[in-house]
């Protein structure tokens, strides 16, 4: 995973004092925690949903690719208002 990581955001090079190792702590950590589990909770809404609703529903629909788009945008919208009103309103997270 760190290889990856590497890959996308390019070179580690970092140094150990000031505002840029508190950047560097705050991106590399921060948007791996925060993005694992905000990612898990729209891929598992998305799959859920697939799964048990849209396949039964989509099974000779022409536009089930559209229609599951829609869907995806649609939970990863719900999911972002979900985490903004719980980190900003009730300052849960």
């Amino acid at each position: 995973m760190r290889l990856v990581w590497r890959l996308v955001l390019g070179p580690d090079v970092v140094s150990k004092e000031g505002l840029g190792y508190l950047w560097y702590l705050f991106f590399t950590v921060g948007t791996i925690q925060v993005g694992l589990w905000v990612g898990g909770a729209i891929a598992l809404c998305f799959v859920l949903l697939d799964v048990f609703y849209l396949r039964k529903k989509l099974k000779n629909n022409p536009k089930k690719t559209l229609i599951r788009l829609a869907a995806l945008l649609f939970i990863t919208v719900l999911v972002a208002i979900v985490h903004y009103f719980l980190e900003k309103v009730i300052d849960v997270i």
